[in-house]
């Protein structure tokens, strides 16, 4: 298998994968529970680094290859935002 490159769109959650230190410094998508997408080291990951264990829809290029699977993410949406409209909606 070579390499593949492609476009999508991916719903999962963020999740640490390598700390300096006590700072996260790469993270991933995991998604359907099993499946890890290491987010390229960018801008959109140091924002996304501080939404660690929400979930998210990202849409972005990724490369698969023998070893990794990585997405480099265009956009995303978080998921779990509640947004209740303020005291008097519930």
């Amino acid at each position: 298998m070579g390499t593949e490159t492609y476009q999508d769109s991916l719903y999962g959650q963020i999740l640490p994968s390598s700390w300096d230190e006590d700072i996260v410094s790469e993270i991933v998508l995991l998604v359907d529970g099993e499946e890890e997408f290491n987010i390229e080291n960018d801008e959109f990951s140091k924002i996304l680094s501080n939404y660690i264990d929400r979930w998210v829809s990202v849409q972005g290029l990724i490369t698969e290859d023998e070893e990794e699977i990585r997405i480099k993410i265009h956009n995303y949406t978080l998921e779990d935002e509640m947004n209740f409209g303020g005291d008097d909606t519930w």
